[in-house]
């Protein structure tokens, strides 16, 4: 391994203030979505999502922003139960990675129930944090 390299390694300080509130920005956004999942509320992933937003779900479909939010506003997805833990935020400027654990209960779909993870990829646009893609996988040990 180069010095170079050594010494890049060694200079990852404790976060800037700048990062600490911009992780306390995203993990209020990760209530906010918690919450828009408890809800049904498609007006706040209208919000909170990017212009290009994309996710995988966790039956290893992926849909674009336009028919992910379609649904929502169709009333395919409820939920009795939507709780992240676990939330780790990693941000390299003016993108952030979170990875969560979720644990949630499905009014319309009897397979979406249990501990899922998931990684979130927030971007920020024209000053506000916006997320731009989503990843979820079941927990394997149920």
């Amino acid at each position: 391994m180069s010095v170079l390299l050594i010494l890049s390694l060694l200079a990852v300080g404790p976060a800037a203030p700048d990062d600490q509130g911009a992780e306390a920005e995203i993990r209020e956004l990760m209530k906010a979505i918690d919450l828009a999942h408890q809800q049904a509320d498609a007006a706040a992933f209208d919000r909170i999502w990017a212009p290009d937003y994309v996710i995988t779900d966790f039956h290893g479909a992926v849909k674009e922003r336009a028919e992910a939010l379609a649904e929502w506003k169709a009333g395919a997805h409820g939920y009795l139960s939507y709780k992240s833990d676990d939330i780790k935020v990693r941000l390299h400027g003016d993108t952030a990675i979170v990875t969560a654990r979720v644990t949630r209960t499905s009014r319309t779909d009897p397979t979406n129930v249990g501990r899922f993870r998931h990684t979130r990829v927030f971007v920020k646009l024209h000053g506000a944090w916006r997320l731009a893609a989503t990843h979820v996988t079941r927990i394997a040990d149920q």
